[in-house]
């Protein structure tokens, strides 16, 4: 094997799913920053959500204080409804990923506000519901926000839309 292939994060696959759209995430605990000494590092599956350890010979990774994100956000546009308490509203999804997504809307969010988000992610098809999410950011006509719960079903069609993007190239992060 090539030197530095070994090394790659892209052998790394989620022992879920076995997919390989992985991303390191931060360590949690001082077992996982012992564990870091001897090269196991955390890693968060992008499509089933599995966070895991994987071995990496070699590898040692610097600490990246901007995105404490858990999972890649993904560039895309597509309708979204979003509803609250009092407020209701259309707008564009701007990036999206199995956590959260941000988007335009003219809606009067607030952050911390519980909203359900419907993802118009085709245009065949019921859009695709989450029950709540926490909006986490507003500003400049976009809002960014965390799912906290959806149902299995909703989840598994997301799961599938993500792993079509994927399919056709379209992963950015």
């Amino acid at each position: 094997m090539e030197p530095g292939k070994l090394n790659s994060m892209a052998n790394v696959k989620c022992p879920h799913c076995g997919r390989d759209f992985v991303r390191r995430v931060p360590r949690t605990g001082f077992a996982e920053v012992l564990l870091s000494l001897f090269y196991f590092y955390p890693f968060k599956c992008q499509l089933c959500g599995e966070r895991f350890r994987a071995f990496q010979r070699g590898v040692r990774y610097v600490r990246v204080n901007e995105d404490r994100r858990e999972y890649d956000r993904m560039e895309m546009k597509f309708p979204v409804t979003v509803s609250g308490e009092n407020v209701s509203g259309e707008g564009t999804m701007l990036n999206f990923s199995m956590a959260g997504c941000s988007f335009t809307t003219s809606a009067d969010l607030a952050i911390g506000m519980i909203v359900k988000v419907g993802l118009q992610i085709s245009p065949t098809a019921p859009p695709t519901m989450v029950e709540a999410g926490v909006v986490r950011y507003v500003g400049s006509g976009s809002v960014g926000v965390e799912f906290l719960r959806w149902q299995d079903s909703e989840r598994a069609r997301a799961q599938l839309f993500v792993r079509g993007m994927i399919g056709t190239g379209s992963r950015s992060g």
